[in-house]
């Protein structure tokens, strides 16, 4: 028995998708479920992900706390909803199992109003980036935003489905939660793109894949059991954490080294230091703890560590946005 085969068949269980027609609800019950289908408990991380090039690219930091920069939030956080969105759509009968609660607010707001609400979302980031395009003269905004929608589709569906395609998954991740975000971040807004800030967008997405790779090993058995080839089922477990591993040494490196060359060296640097090691130390932890261990025995051991991805994630990314502010200071 291969180890993909040992994966399929630690899921006994196949999921048993709700029903398609949803009950009645009340107004107090699909706006509920329309706020979990937009993940919103991701939001304190999303804001990181934008203040970090928003702080090292603005021409004048008063920019920030302006009209025009908080519709630049309002398209990005739509962007993600977009993304979100399409996500819970595609995947509601494999969340059947251990997501019980996201696919429930899809089958309750019923698949045509999900389809109705992605769509809306898309036009209303649409219609924001066309704005803010004649606002900073910034057309390639346009054709960015459009590519960041249709590419953050195809994570998650056909033909493309990122999520599906082996270890293409790292760098089709770190695109769709990073760096065209970034991006369009930094095109929303007058300000300029430097050699320096793009290592700090492409190291920032690489080290954020890396730590949520201990998140994509958890969902191994439902993956095999829907077919979905993941990164991680692709290299291996083992290698998949020693992959991570590498990701966070040397993506963390690249931001950290990035920013100090910005701002100089500060005090502000710290957290963002201390978080990207703690961060490093753990999953190599992880990788040491599935090495030489059968497919069952590493998900074991991996799981409770994999409740720790939250905190890595929310640490790394604030403490990276504390860098950034100490260095657009100084």
């Amino acid at each position: 028995m291969t180890i993909e085969e040992k994966g399929a068949s630690v899921s006994t269980a196949t999921a048993v998708p709700p029903p398609t027609t949803p009950a009645p609800l009340s107004a107090t019950r699909r706006i509920y479920y329309s706020i979990r289908v937009r993940r919103v408990e991701f939001l304190p991380v999303m804001l990181a992900i934008y203040a970090i090039p928003s702080l090292l690219a603005v021409d004048d930091p008063s920019r920030l706390v302006s009209v025009h920069f908080a519709l630049v939030i309002v398209m990005a956080l739509s962007i993600m909803h977009f993304i979100d969105m399409t996500n819970a759509y595609a995947d509601r009968d494999v969340d059947a199992v251990y997501k019980t609660w996201l696919s429930q607010a899809v089958y309750g707001l019923g698949l045509r109003n999900m389809r109705i609400q992605i769509a809306i979302t898309g036009a209303g980031v649409l219609a924001l980036a066309t704005y803010l395009a004649f606002r900073t003269g910034h057309w390639d905004l346009l054709p960015l935003v459009a590519f960041t929608l249709w590419i953050g589709a195809q994570y998650s569906i056909k033909p493309v489905h990122l999520k599906s395609s082996g270890v293409w998954q790292i760098p089709g991740l770190a695109a769709v939660l990073i760096w065209l975000p970034q991006l369009i971040v930094v095109r929303s807004i007058p300000g300029e793109m430097s050699w320096l800030l793009l290592a700090v967008i492409v190291g920032f997405g690489l080290n954020q894949v890396g730590i949520v790779m201990v998140n994509t090993a958890e969902d191994w058995p439902e993956d095999a059991a829907y077919g979905i080839r993941t990164c991680v089922r692709a290299l291996g477990l083992s290698r998949a954490m020693a992959v991570a591993s590498g990701l966070i040494a040397v993506a963390g490196t690249t931001v950290c080294v990035s920013i100090i060359a910005i701002g100089g060296f500060t005090w502000g640097a710290i957290p963002m230091i201390a978080a990207i090691a703690f961060a490093l130390l753990h999953v190599s932890g992880t990788w040491r703890g599935v090495r030489g261990k059968d497919l069952q025995e590493g998900l074991a051991f991996l799981r409770p560590r994999a409740k720790l991805v939250p905190l890595q994630v929310a640490s790394t990314g604030w403490g990276t946005v504390i860098a950034a502010a100490f260095a657009a200071a100084n």
